[in-house]
């Protein structure tokens, strides 16, 4: 939403964070972001929070957000670790939207690419590397892997995927 400001009228952006868990959850955040992002319309900060469960990701995100005054605040993080009912109660009294990969990122990018994910996370790192040839944050795997008409396509079928997309486009 832009809002006028000052006597010079100038368009102000909506802001928006989005923590990934790891590395790879930010090199999807940040292909989502180039791909469903209009420039000069949104300005979305992708970081990570390196790592250790699903708690950790909503603390880091909460602390990142106490930065900047955003209008939007969300996290995609695996729900195989340190995740549960009081954390997303936390997150619903923080305001920070919370995108879940069940179990983890692989298994959400397995069911992208249209393949059904194993209910473990170590079948479904196996699986993903046995279908892509590399781990889910080889810095290659996106742009050849991932196109917007895949995704455009899975979004309809993938909660998940749709709501990190509406995320980024409003």
């Amino acid at each position: 939403m832009n809002r006028l400001v000052g006597a010079g009228l100038r368009a102000q952006r909506k802001t928006a964070l989005l923590v990934g868990e790891g590395l790879a959850e930010q090199a999807f955040l940040n292909h989502l972001k180039s791909i469903y992002v209009v420039r000069g319309s949104k300005q979305v900060s992708v970081k990570t929070a390196k790592g250790k469960g699903g708690a950790h990701v909503l603390e880091h995100t909460h602390r990142q957000s106490l930065q900047a005054a955003y209008d939007q605040v969300g996290a995609l993080l695996d729900t195989d670790t340190d995740w549960g009912d009081l954390q997303r109660q936390r997150a619903r009294r923080l305001g920070i939207e919370i995108f879940e990969a069940t179990p983890c990122l692989e298994a959400l990018l397995l069911h992208t690419a249209g393949l059904p994910p194993p209910a473990t996370t170590p079948h479904c790192k196996r699986q993903f590397h046995q279908r892509f040839g590399c781990e889910a944050h080889a810095a290659e795997l996106f742009g050849q892997h991932f196109s917007r008409p895949l995704l455009d396509s899975a979004r309809l079928r993938v909660g998940t995927l749709e709501r990190l997309i509406r995320f980024l486009q409003t």
